[in-house]
């Protein structure tokens, strides 16, 4: 008969059912969990700019990191107090998401959180809000149509966008009104580029 020891020296020997089973038990936990708990290396980082009849950039992110990917999980966007302009919803008010621009001026920075209180690590990111003036041509991957006045659009991509090393990502709002506010939430992990 052959014995599995539990290898810890500690004598312990695997159980087996009555269905001639090896008794075992696991753990699942979300890919964000794992990375904040194990790596501290969860974020959520918030920007916001006032409405113009333009394209505004309420957030940028630049992945200054040289080993780590930007891994973004989630994404909420608000417009509050929205006057002038187009009646929402419309197809002339939406928020866009792209990569590659770069910012060229401006804009206030805005400080990522760690989502891990127990954690010391900032992000290898540089994260700008405000409007500020942007320079490149613009990759756009997603948008949505805003629905109304104070409703909270979100997205989830369960951590399909990766921003390689030096790599931006922006969230644009475009509209036609004169005035209220955007704000715009992004929920990422750093990740080792080498983690398969």
């Amino acid at each position: 008969m052959t014995k599995l020891q539990d290898g810890t020296g500690n004598n312990g020997y695997a159980e087996v059912n009555k269905f001639n089973q090896l008794e075992v038990r696991s753990e699942s936990n979300s890919f964000q969990h794992v990375i904040s708990h194990r790596d501290g290396q969860a974020y959520q980082v918030i920007g916001s700019s006032t409405l113009a009849s333009a394209t505004i950039i309420p957030l940028h992110i630049k992945n200054t990191s040289t080993d780590k990917n930007m891994v973004i999980t989630y994404i909420r966007h608000q417009v509050i107090d929205q006057a002038g302009g187009t009646a929402l919803p419309s197809l002339v008010n939406y928020l866009r998401i792209a990569f590659d621009r770069t910012v060229a001026s401006g804009g206030s920075a805005a400080i990522p959180v760690n989502m891990n209180t127990g954690s010391g690590n900032t992000a290898e990111v540089t994260a700008t809000e405000a409007n500020p003036t942007m320079a490149g041509t613009a990759a756009e991957f997603d948008r949505w149509y805003t629905k109304a006045e104070g409703d909270m659009d979100t997205w989830n991509k369960e951590g399909a966008v990766l921003v390689a090393p030096n790599g931006t990502v922006e969230l644009a709002y475009v509209g036609d009104q004169t005035s209220g506010t955007v704000f715009t939430r992004v929920s990422f992990l750093m990740e080792d580029v080498d983690v398969i």
